[in-house]
């Protein structure tokens, strides 16, 4: 099972919700993912993950508009059971 970082960005202000998701993602390890709620989809954090090779997804959100979801490529089959419809 995967370890949750979660991350509430659904009413912050830009750049915050970059910068707090920066934060988080310097210190993601293999078996952790983060969970964002966000109010939009941030076309800049994937610019950052495809960078890192790291895993991310867009999706309806469960408390926002999206949940946006990273992981590490060697976490993809267990952090499935998590994914949604496209938005």
């Amino acid at each position: 099972m995967l370890d949750e970082k979660f991350l509430d960005a659904s009413e912050m202000g830009a750049p915050m919700p970059f910068v707090q998701a920066l934060s988080l993602l310097a210190e993601l390890q293999p078996g952790e993912y983060l969970r964002m709620a966000h109010r939009m989809i941030p076309y800049p954090l994937f610019d950052y993950c495809n960078e890192r090779k790291l895993e991310y997804r867009a999706q309806p959100g469960a408390t926002a508009k999206y949940d946006i979801l990273v992981w590490h490529k060697q976490d993809t089959e267990m952090i499935s059971h998590l994914f949604r419809d496209d938005p």
